[in-house]
């Protein structure tokens, strides 16, 4: 029967997976060259975040690192089995069985961490940057729609057009970034498939932080650092005292982590808190928004059926154009911002 010194050591299944040899270890597949685009491709959220996941070079070197981690910590895990509990007499013995497992399986939890941390950051990096894009298609859309509204224009120097060239090279500009992220050459064209998060269902604020709790990397972090703890607490215990120094020494390291817990534990929940205030805002301003978009085309259909009759001004149709347009790009405007907003309060849950 096992000592209850392995309870905080070989209780998970990467313990368990480490000694047999059954974890994952192997390294991770060379990247891919892109091919030579011979047409425009589809490109989706889920896809774009795949392929910046799959591609970044810094992501290799944090697989890479854990790999590592994971080899040796299997070397030291198997190491210290050979050590029979009998052959341990002293408290020093102990401290070279059970802390130094623990160790180096908290060590792979951190290399985890560590990686975990960095697709986070990539992948909202990503969906901002595609967000950024559809938006910029969205109002390039709606100016070019605008102008052939507007056939009274004779020019082609008009505000309107000097506004349409600066979304599209802004909209470059956006695509080149986008581009960089999935490692693929800056002026590759997509053909982009729109994503409304509106769509998305919306947790309530508590479900949002008890997974923010459960899968942030810095909320699994700071638990290894209490499992951790507790086995130095538990060796101590068994093969001296918790009076002694030593004893009093590992139950306040296990208090500082606890308490490291509790501090990481308020400051995502009021991320996450914070994030989803923000989600509500935008979600309101885009339902505003929205409604002045609809309430803007229905008198700008009727203005331009009284035109037709002869019964309103050609300046009473042109404004009615403009207020149109203006609402439109507020409303394609305040979905991009719900989509930020959204997509930022998933990060900060962990995904």
């Amino acid at each position: 029967m096992k000592s209850r010194l392995f309870k905080h050591i070989y209780s998970t299944t990467l313990v368990t997976s480490l000694l047999t040899g059954g974890a994952h270890l192997a390294l991770a597949a060379p990247l891919v060259a892109t091919a030579e685009q011979t047409d425009v491709s589809p490109l989706s959220l889920d896809f774009a975040v795949e392929q910046a996941l799959k591609n970044s070079l810094d992501l290799e070197l944090l697989r890479l690192d854990l790999d590592i981690t994971k080899y040796e910590t299997s070397s030291t895990l198997r190491e210290k089995a050979e050590i029979k509990k009998a052959d341990i007499m002293t408290l020093a013995d102990a401290k070279k069985k059970f802390e130094d497992s623990a160790k180096a399986i908290k060590e792979v939890v951190v290399d985890e961490v560590a990686l975990n941390t960095q697709k986070n950051t990539l992948q909202l990096q990503v969906q901002k940057a595609f967000f950024e894009v559809q938006s910029l298609e969205a109002k390039i859309k709606a100016q070019k729609k605008s102008l052939q509204r507007q056939y009274w224009l004779d020019s082609q120097e008009t505000e309107a057009h000097k506004n349409l060239s600066a979304l599209e090279a802004s909209y470059k500009q956006a695509l080149a970034k986008l581009n960089d992220l999935l490692n693929e050459k800056a002026d590759r064209q997509w053909k982009v498939i729109a994503t409304d998060l509106t769509q998305h269902e919306l947790l309530s604020l508590e479900q949002l932080q008890a997974k923010a709790y459960e899968k942030r990397p810095e909320m699994i972090k700071a638990q290894a650092e209490i499992d951790f703890a507790q086995v130095r607490i538990d060796y101590t215990a068994e093969y001296s005292a918790l009076s002694t120094l030593k004893g009093t020494v590992a139950k306040n390291e296990h208090k500082k982590a606890e308490l490291q817990k509790q501090k990481t534990q308020k400051k995502v929940g009021q991320e996450v808190s914070d994030n989803y205030a923000k989600v509500l805002a935008t979600k309101k301003a885009l339902e505003e928004s929205t409604a002045k978009k609809e309430t803007a085309l229905e008198r700008y259909q009727a203005t331009i059926d009284q035109y037709r009759l002869g019964k309103a001004s050609l300046k009473e149709l042109m404004e009615d154009e403009a207020n149109l347009f203006d609402s439109e790009t507020k409303a394609i405007e305040s979905v991009y911002q719900y989509n930020l907003t959204a997509t930022t309060l998933n990060q900060s849950t962990g995904y």
